[in-house]
């Protein structure tokens, strides 16, 4: 049996960086989530693995909390493993590690088993109870389980967007990374230029298509912490919380 716990390399190349020259966040958001699927390929329940029972992964929710960023050319390192399997859940963490062996950041991610014909969640215990070896404890994930993400009411939306074709993923759904993609976008350049993201909380609450027309909306909740509630005719199919902090200085 493979090792619980897989580890993956990134090298953080120029298209992954944002102006300050640091790794987009949104670019942490796909590289967890490949760190997933390489780990899920390697021990045989990937996403091709499954396809012949009819099954397919949906990210449910996740967290990333982030203290240190790379920067371009640097090397990120992700440690990736299976916290929990539910019935109807995977709980999968993740541990962030810079050039240094330094710890950078955590995430939590929760993952759901999705019969690709009725759209309905899969028993994971009785379809693949193996699944069930690969938890373990053996590193922890210190940062806080997912909390409640309140709707935001509010009349106008920040911003409007239709769902196009590049927004598709093979589940031909939106895809998850571009959700956070879009919530950032409501935040003026001035604060990325005064701060960066130190945690973000995303739920994904009901599928976006294409073509859909989606509205974000967002609410102060303190200086430095937001609610973006996505809505598609009035529904939210999506919320997260974005906490962020002062942007220190690169060190040379």
């Amino acid at each position: 049996m493979k090792e619980k716990v897989g580890s993956y390399k990134f090298t953080i190349r120029a298209f992954a960086c944002d102006f300050d020259d640091r790794v987009a966040f949104p670019v942490i958001g796909n590289f967890v989530l490949e760190a997933a699927s390489l780990h899920s390929n390697e021990r045989n329940f990937g996403r091709k693995q499954i396809s012949k029972d009819k099954v397919t992964w949906v990210l449910s929710r996740l967290s990333i909390e982030m203290y240190e960023y790379s920067f371009c050319e640097e090397v990120l390192t992700i440690q990736t493993w299976i916290e929990k399997a539910d019935r109807f859940f995977m709980e999968r963490c993740y541990r962030f590690t810079d050039n240094n062996d330094k710890v950078t950041g955590y995430a939590r991610s929760i993952w759901i088993a999705m019969d690709t014909k009725t759209r309905r969640p899969v028993d994971i215990r009785q379809w693949r109870p193996d699944l069930a070896d690969y938890v373990t404890d053996e590193i922890a994930c210190p940062i806080e389980k997912y909390a409640i993400i309140l709707p935001v009411n509010k009349v106008e939306p920040e911003m409007r967007f239709k769902i196009r074709n590049s927004d598709i993923d093979f589940n031909r759904h939106m895809n998850s990374i571009k959700y956070i993609e879009h919530a950032i976008n409501v935040f003026d350049l001035s604060l990325f230029r005064e701060k960066i993201i130190h945690r973000l909380d995303i739920v994904y609450l009901a599928e976006g298509l294409v073509k859909d027309k989606l509205e974000l909306y967002k609410e102060d909740v303190s200086e430095d912490e937001y609610l973006i509630d996505t809505k598609k005719e009035g529904k939210s199919i999506c919320r997260c919380r974005i906490a962020w902090t002062s942007n220190p200085p690169k060190v040379a």
